[in-house]
């Protein structure tokens, strides 16, 4: 694809900023994005614990609402928000086991703090259960604009306390802060997200055991399973419940997700458990997974040039490349987000989730008219008619194009028909 074409193409992505999504007939494409574009959307975290009793677990429910999510109203020279949470647990009888409802109130003298994902508020929930199953939901409402966004998840604790020994889930620790007592108390990170900014980090865990001389194993692994970092160490472990913590090096970690296995072994008896967390700058967009993976992506709108020094820089280089690249391109550079570039990557997971096949869907034809043109207005399948092989053609009413895709296969690869470069040229 020419330079030229990339160019109008940018051109093209900034005009469906400015005027919104394109309008689509009801059956064209699944509702674009919904889950990511809910307001008011929140993130949450499930942490569980054992007591020694072995009578209950004690289950904290965190949740961290961004400032951006919630409707600011300005009084004289603060910005004041308000929003409710709802939490409800009920068992496995599907009767009601614990739940609260209380309102938050947010002020700030900031107004780009109102628009920023990066400043938010955290509220935590603690409740002591019975081991069983439980299924949780959890809603926030926006007082001010009445709108209400709801998360369900499963609970299983049915055997929690099944082996003598009993382990917590992972707590990475963001950063530290002193309390109102004057004892210093860490701060979880709740979807896992860890700044750059220092070279170590830590995680937390508890475990309930009889005490005695054990091991535990941390193994770190990349989005494409390959392990990164693995270390275990020997520790004596004291009788009853004990916090743990662990140190972790940052220096084998590039920008990307992770999976976290952490495994404890005591004489012939091992419990483990997971988490996901992702090493990222501040500002990176939650959008994106593995800066590798995101260069590559842009493809469709970078130079191969472009493309080759950022794959070759060292990481920290590499980053600020990739900053340099869309700070060029921010649309309003003046606020925290870079909502061109946003538009992109949701694109782009878009693409990922709904044309995957024998290519990643990024990388198919489909993924390709996408993720430059986003949804299209209208589309005519064709998937069963006699003498012909299976085809669509997507309409594009606003900018007067129309693109045709031909499953010469049969297995649902579709391929443009005609090259992008023509319509182009057109």
């Amino acid at each position: 694809m020419s330079s030229l074409i990339k160019t109008n193409v940018l051109s093209l992505l900034l005009i469906t900023l400015c005027f919104g999504q394109m309008q689509r007939v009801e059956d064209s494409l699944p509702n674009y994005l919904e889950t990511e574009t809910d307001l008011p959307y929140f993130y949450y975290d499930v942490a569980y614990c054992p007591i020694e009793t072995r009578q209950k677990i004690k289950l904290d429910i965190i949740l961290q609402v961004p400032f951006d999510a919630i409707q600011f109203v300005k009084k004289d020279t603060i910005f004041e928000a308000r929003y409710e949470i709802s939490i409800l647990l009920l068992d496995e009888n599907e009767i009601n086991a614990a739940s609260k409802i209380w309102t938050q109130q947010l002020k700030t003298s900031s107004f780009s703090e109102t628009n920023s994902s990066e400043h938010f508020d955290i509220n935590k929930i603690t409740f002591e259960l019975k081991p069983s199953t439980y299924f949780l939901t959890i809603g926030v409402r926006d007082l001010d604009t009445r709108k209400s966004t709801f998360r369900k998840k499963t609970i299983d604790l049915k055997n929690y306390y099944s082996k003598s020994l009993a382990l917590s889930n992972i707590n990475i620790v963001e950063h530290g802060v002193s309390n109102a007592e004057g004892h210093y108390e860490d701060i979880p990170s709740i979807i896992g997200n860890l700044n750059d900014t220092e070279p170590n980090f830590e995680i937390t865990y508890y475990l309930l055991s009889d005490g005695g001389k054990g091991t535990v194993k941390y193994s770190i692994y990349n989005i494409n399973k390959k392990l990164v970092v693995e270390k275990t160490t020997e520790k004596e472990f004291p009788k009853g419940v004990s916090q743990e913590k662990i140190t972790i090096p940052k220096a084998n970690l590039s920008y990307s997700k992770y999976r976290l296995v952490l495994s404890v072994k005591i004489n012939n008896e091992e419990v483990q458990t997971e988490r996901i967390f992702q090493l990222r700058w501040y500002g990176m967009s939650n959008l994106i997974e593995n800066l590798d993976q995101a260069i590559e992506q842009l493809k469709y709108i970078a130079s191969p040039s472009e493309i080759k020094n950022m794959k070759k820089a060292k990481e920290n280089e590499k980053k600020e490349l990739f900053i340099s690249f869309w700070q060029k391109r921010d649309p309003t550079p003046n606020t925290p987000e870079n909502e061109l570039m946003n538009e992109y990557y949701k694109r782009v997971n878009y693409a990922n989730a709904h044309f995957t096949g024998f290519l990643e869907g990024w990388r198919s034809d489909m993924g390709m008219i996408f993720i430059l043109f986003g949804p299209p207005s209208d589309i005519e399948r064709h998937p069963f008619e006699l003498q012909t092989k299976p085809y669509e053609v997507w309409y594009y009413y606003e900018i007067n194009r129309t693109f045709v895709f031909v499953d010469e296969s049969g297995f649902g690869d579709y391929r443009l028909v005609t090259p992008l470069d023509f319509y182009d040229n057109y």
